[in-house]
């Protein structure tokens, strides 16, 4: 990261003209108290830069930065522009500078029709959300298409202490679900499988370009593409096997992925449904009668079970109530996600249908913001970062594990001697 054309201009407060093409939806963030001052609040982005001009000198490049900016933007991803600024180091390990932008972008290129379509879907769903005007409201468009610019930073951070900050965002579990739903329902209206098949994937390519293609969905897209076309040859695939190819396709075309939280994360999520999911459904059936409640119980505890370890390492805290939060959310997300979507497609349609289904769902957002209200109260154990946050956790897994097995071997024993 070091030995690149931008290196040589790091903290240097060199006036730097660049080109530039925006990656993702620019954020806005909150302002921040400097010694009494306070520091309005900017807005941020990732993008390529393709050119970098300094003096009579040009460089042609492509390399991932990230911009700042004192002005409200609304740039779509794919808009090519042209930027005077600073570029700063940052900690940032996904980029290999902070670009502060100065002065006013000029537009060389506007967004294809593809992002501009995706723009415009956003901000139809995105306004019958704003209809509610209120946080579970706020909640769909992030939980639905990965729009957050409407949710509070004060929410968020309750959603962080809860163990719920997957939900603030789109991402690869969302991504099951549509997938779910999408083979059960053409399965009514399709007979051949090779067409459902064809289908789905043309449905799901749509989804990915409406939501953004974030680690998380780009890698639970490539494993679901793996189990498609294995379907589609008539081989039974193993999701292990899928999820393997997903991670090792998506670092080979961007080898940052492999630093990034949010994708370690995301696999370390469904590794742990593909791996124990099976067992604690079976374990639960043991104190719970209802199978498919024990199923469900399960696929929360799974996903957090192997992301605790991650989770400390990068976060250095760990939320006692984060299991119990997800499972309680979990039963909420398939609803808002099915109907939130379909909301989506026909907002630029029919707005009050799209309008009517958003207050449809509104009670289970309510329900993951109430949730969310309510985890943020318990007390969150801090840890060291790195190694030793991922051994205390791996620890944790261990204690949590040895006191199912006991909890399990007393409770067989005490009815084994009651019924004789």
């Amino acid at each position: 990261m070091s030995h690149n054309v931008v290196a040589p201009f790091l903290d240097r407060k060199v006036n730097l003209q660049v080109d530039l093409s925006v990656r993702s939806d620019p954020v806005l963030g909150q302002p921040k108290d400097e010694g009494g001052y306070i520091k309005p609040a900017s807005t941020t982005a990732l993008a390529s830069a393709i050119a970098i001009e300094v003096g009579n000198k040009r460089f042609e490049t492509h390399l991932p930065i990230r911009l700042t900016t004192s002005e409200h933007a609304a740039w779509l991803p794919g808009t090519v522009l042209r930027c005077t600024g600073v570029m700063y180091s940052t900690s940032e390990q996904k980029v290999v500078g902070l670009f502060a932008i100065r002065g006013q972008c000029s537009e060389l290129h506007q967004a294809n029709l593809i992002d501009r379509a995706a723009g415009r879907i956003r901000a139809d769903l995105r306004a019958a959300a704003l209809s509610l005007n209120s946080e579970a409201g706020n909640l769909i468009p992030g939980l639905v298409l990965g729009d957050t610019s409407l949710e509070s930073h004060q929410f968020v951070l309750n959603m962080l202490a809860a163990g719920l900050t997957h939900l603030t965002a789109v991402s690869g579990e969302n991504f099951a679900i549509i997938a779910a739903a999408l083979s059960w329902l053409l399965q009514w209206f399709i007979r051949r499988n090779f067409f459902r098949i064809a289908l789905s994937a043309v449905v799901l390519l749509g989804f990915i370009l409406l939501v953004r293609p974030s680690p998380s969905v780009l890698r639970a897209s490539v494993m679901v593409g793996v189990m498609l076309i294995a379907r589609a040859r008539g081989a039974r695939s193993s999701p292990l096997p899928a999820l393997g190819l997903a991670i090792a396709f998506l670092i080979f075309l961007n080898p940052f992925e492999a630093t990034d939280p949010g994708f370690a994360l995301s696999v370390a999520a469904t590794a742990g449904i593909i791996l124990f999911q099976k067992e604690l459904a079976q374990w639960l059936g043991r104190f719970i009668s209802k199978p498919k409640l024990c199923e469900i119980l399960a696929i929360p505890i799974a996903a957090n079970a192997l992301c605790i370890p991650i989770s400390i390492a990068f976060s250095g805290q760990l939320s006692l109530i984060s299991l119990v939060t997800n499972v309680l959310v979990e039963p909420a997300i398939v609803p808002v996600t099915i109907v939130g979507c379909v909301a989506a497609v026909i907002a630029a349609i029919v707005p009050v249908v799209a309008t009517v289904l958003v207050r449809l769902v509104s009670p289970f957002s309510w329900w993951i913001c109430l949730v969310a209200r309510l985890g943020a109260r318990f007390p969150v154990i801090h840890f060291s970062h790195g190694w030793l946050g991922a051994a205390a956790g791996l620890a944790f897994l261990f204690l949590a594990w040895f006191l199912a097995w006991f909890l399990a071997r007393f409770l067989g024993g005490f009815k084994a001697s009651t019924r004789s």
